[in-house]
C-alpha cells in the first residue's frame, strides 16, 4: 500500500506535463517526504517483524521498545541500527551505502535533510528531477531492509 501510493505520486511527478513548473515543484518537495517516510516505515515494519519471528517473551518486548525509538532514516543511524542486529549486516549495509558505484550514502543523507528542511518551511531547493532520484535511493534502501531481514528467506 505504501508503495503503491509513493508510486503514483511518482507517477504524477515524473509524467502530467500539463500542471504548471509550480504545482510540479511542489508535487517534488511532497514525493521527497514520502521516500523519506516510506524508507522509515520499512525499516521500522521489517525490523518488527523480524523481531517477531526470531524471539519471543521478555526479549521481543524489550526489543521492540528500542526499535520504536527509531530515529531519522540518515545512512548512519540505518548501519547503527541494523548493526544492533549483526555485525556482518552493518558492515554490509555500509558498503552497499558507500560502493563506489553508487551515490547512496550521499544521496540517503541529502534526502533526510531536504525532507526536514521541507518539513519546516526552510529553502530546500529540490526540484522534480532531484526528487524522483532520491525516491529510487529510498526505494533502493528499503529493498535491501526487505531481502537481508526478511525472517522467512
Amino acid at each position: 500500500m505504501l508503495e503503491r501510493r509513493l508510486n503514483e505520486l511518482e507517477r504524477l511527478v515524473r509524467e502530467d506535463q500539463e500542471m504548471s513548473s509550480d504545482v510540479r515543484d511542489w508535487l517534488a518537495r511532497l514525493l521527497v517526504v514520502r521516500s523519506c517516510g516510506y524508507l522509515e516505515q520499512v525499516v521500522l515494519a521489517v525490523q518488527r517483524e523480524y523481531v517477531e519471528q526470531k524471539s519471543g517473551g521478555l526479549v521481543k518486548t524489550f526489543a521492540h521498545s528500542w526499535l520504536e525509538r527509531s530515529r531519522n532514516p540518515r545512512p548512519d543511524a540505518l548501519v547503527e541500527a541494523v548493526g544492533r542486529f549483526s555485525g556482518s549486516l552493518e558492515y554490509e549495509l555500509e558498503e552497499f551505502l558507500k560502493d563506489a558505484n553508487t551515490t547512496l550514502w550521499s544521496d540517503l543523507a541529502f534526502l533526510v535533510d531536504r525532507r526536514n528542511k521541507i518539513a519546516h518551511g526552510e529553502n530546500e531547493s529540490v526540484g522534480p528531477v532531484r526528487a524522483l532520484q532520491l525516491k529510487t535511493t529510498a526505494v533502493d534502501v528499503a529493498d535491501w531492509f526487505i531481502r537481508r531481514l526478511n525472517p522467512n528467506p
